[in-house]
């Protein structure tokens, strides 16, 4: 600066420089000279850097600067402005969330924890156990009171009339009394295994209430109405086919037609419904009909017609 030591105040005393000093600065404005500019002793001097231009008044800058920005948002926005709507809905669901929290109850303690939980031993293999048990007491009575004994071993030059596949193959050989034996036999179970039962999940893709019974509002009506016309159209079918011969038709379509019309399904969910409980009911119904109303050669008999084969 221009307050700098210069070569002409080499010999100058302190007290000469000090007043040199306080002449320059009051002659560039500046209140103050630099520190140590009038301090006495005799330290070496130190040689002064060339001569710079005089550096801008401070208080001229200083009136310059630009307001805050938090001052001229403040002065900007104007007074009672109303809070956004969005701000406004979501500190309200944040009010709802924190009163709902501090409405919540309790967590549980341990002892009642573990009266809620079902475990494996003992409660669901008790159940299990007692139900064995149960169905091997049913099984020992009816088999006193039928008295049915054993027939003579197997004998392939013999075979006996009726022959019945086992039970839960009597669905398909009833199928086979009325429709033809590929159709019976291999494409309508090849198309309820591999077909509609995979495809159920594909079709019915909304997870919402998954792994309930009766999960729509209208699940529970449609599935007593399709067990009732199941019932009845099925053996309506199998007696009109055995007295006049013609092959019991697919019912399946007129069921969804009915479904449609009468309870105006909501979704592909009760569509679902109404064709797994008529695939369920089929199974029972033609399953029943097999095992107690096929007599000789296969016919149509009531379950005590003397026809009926008997075991001596």
């Amino acid at each position: 600066m221009a307050l700098d030591r210069t070569p002409d105040m080499e010999g100058l005393s302190p007290s000469e420089r000090a007043a040199v000093y306080k002449q320059r600065a009051a002659a560039a404005g500046i209140g103050q000279p630099p520190s140590g500019a009038g301090g006495g002793g005799g330290g070496a001097a130190r040689p002064a850097p060339a001569a710079q231009p005089a550096a801008a008044p401070a208080a001229p800058v200083a009136a310059a600067a630009p307001p805050a920005p938090a001052a001229t948002a403040v002065a900007e926005r104007p007074a009672g402005a109303a809070v956004p709507a969005k701000v406004a809905a979501a500190a309200a669901a944040r009010r709802e969330q924190v009163a709902a929290v501090a409405k919540r109850e309790p967590a549980p303690s341990a002892a009642e924890q573990s009266e809620r939980l079902v475990y494996v031993w003992p409660h669901l293999v008790t159940i299990e156990f007692l139900a064995a048990v149960l169905i091997l007491l049913s099984l020992v009575v009816v088999a006193i009171i039928m008295q049915s004994p054993l027939e003579a071993h197997a004998n392939p030059d013999r075979t006996p009339n009726p022959s019945k596949a086992p039970w839960y193959f009597l669905n398909l050989q009833e199928l086979l009394l009325h429709m033809h034996p590929s159709l019976a036999g291999v494409l309508i179970p090849a198309g309820v295994v591999f077909g509609a039962i995979p495809l159920i999940p594909y079709f019915d893709r909304n997870t919402a209430d998954v792994g309930r019974w009766f999960g729509t509002p209208r699940a529970k009506a449609i599935c007593i109405f399709t067990s009732v016309y199941s019932t009845i159209v099925l053996i309506a079918l199998i007696l009109f086919d055995e007295y006049i011969g013609v092959k019991p038709l697919m019912h399946n379509l007129v069921l969804l037609v009915l479904i449609r019309v009468i309870y105006r399904p909501q979704g592909t969910r009760d569509y679902m419904f109404a064709l797994f409980t008529g695939f369920v009911v089929a199974y029972v119904v033609l399953t029943i009909v097999g095992s107690f109303f096929r007599g000789e050669q296969m016919i149509l008999m009531w379950p005590w017609d003397p026809r009926q084969a008997r075991l001596d």
